[in-house]
């Protein structure tokens, strides 16, 4: 039996208003004594409140949207399973929606999930938008105007001034390549995605600027292109391989998999006879044999401060944007050898 307000009110002999204030928590002129019984009423007949009706009342959707580029990238489905239970946590829940990495598919699911009345959003643009982000910074700036909340996550637009919190990626590529480099390698490739990420061309700037600090040759045939999947990261280690190199730095764990793939395919040995460092830290936990080195992107850091933000803004607390950039920081695990000079 689906019981209602009016059910409820009918067997506490009350009025259907006085149970909506006396679930609610809110102020109401109703004995303690009959406080005590709706809720009693409402337990025992396990009463759900409406919450489309109830939204109707109060404004609040109680649900929050979260557009990821790449929902089988792990780090973004990590990201994404953080940001679910923290919501959860405080009473909202999350639709989650992917865009495939599509500035087209920003627009569509940007446009829907506000349709669905959420009452906040955390944005993860598809790299697509990087390349002409006008009409999606028009849609924010309407946001903006509306007072809506929302926070960009992990990739930014640093012209546009709005809540958001990201990873420093030079600096992180700039470890992993420094420590390859004081391990005594000089011949490091790079498995990098700079023509279509923003994130991916700070990373391949970080492995130049650790290569140039050191005063290292860095080899063109060394830089092949990738686009975070696996399918690519393979691919770049077969050509990679062949070559007369010692270490190998990927900017992202999907391609570390790939990569991986083409060593075990080759008969090699990480690392024995290549050592690799990847980007995320995400994947160690799916590989057998070796951990990998890796930049780790502290997932619940990032999420933590991108619900701090979000929920600042719906409580009407945070006047001003906050951009928050986060440091990375290098896992030292078993996958690069010490060269000897």
């Amino acid at each position: 039996m689906r019981v209602t307000i009016k059910d409820i009110a009918k067997m506490a002999d009350v009025s259907p208003s006085a149970v909506s204030l006396v679930l609610n928590d809110r102020p109401c002129r109703v004995s303690e004594e009959k406080k005590a019984t709706i809720k009693r009423i409402a337990k025992e007949y396990n009463y759900a409140a409406n919450q489309i009706a109830r939204s109707l009342v109060t404004r609040k959707s109680k649900t929050i949207g979260l557009l990821i580029p790449d929902i089988e990238n792990i780090f973004f489905s990590s990201l994404a399973k953080h940001i679910e239970e923290r919501c959860r946590q405080k009473g909202y829940m999350l639709i989650i929606v992917n865009s495939d990495n599509k500035y087209k598919h920003d627009l569509e699911l940007l446009e829907l999930l506000k349709s669905r009345s959420i009452d906040g959003l955390f944005l993860i643009p598809s790299d697509e938008s990087y390349e002409n982000n006008t009409e999606l910074i028009n849609q924010l700036r309407n946001l903006d105007n509306a007072k809506f909340p929302y926070v960009m996550i992990d990739r930014i637009f640093s012209e546009h001034p709005c809540n958001k919190v990201w990873f420093d990626n030079e600096e992180g590529a700039n470890l992993a390549v420094s420590h390859l480099l004081e391990s005594g390698h000089q011949k490091i490739a790079c498995i990098a995605n700079s023509s279509d990420s923003l994130n991916g061309k700070s990373r391949l700037t970080g492995y130049y600027r650790a290569m140039e600090k050191y005063n290292c040759e860095i080899n063109p045939e060394f830089v092949i292109e990738g686009d975070y999947r696996m399918d690519s990261g393979f691919r770049a280690g077969k050509k990679l391989l062949n070559q007369d190199i010692s270490a190998v730095f990927v900017t992202n764990d999907m391609m570390a998999l790939g990569l991986l793939k083409a060593v075990y395919e080759k008969n090699m040995q990480v690392p024995n006879d290549i050592s690799i460092i990847s980007y995320d830290n995400t994947i160690n936990s799916y590989i057998f044999g070796v951990e990998l080195t890796a930049i780790e992107q502290d997932v619940c850091s990032l999420s933590n401060h991108a619900v701090r933000l979000l929920f600042s803004q719906l409580e009407k607390e945070n006047k001003i944007p906050e951009e928050i950039c986060l440091i990375p920081k290098l896992i030292k695990n078993t996958s690069v050898l010490t060269v000897r000079q």
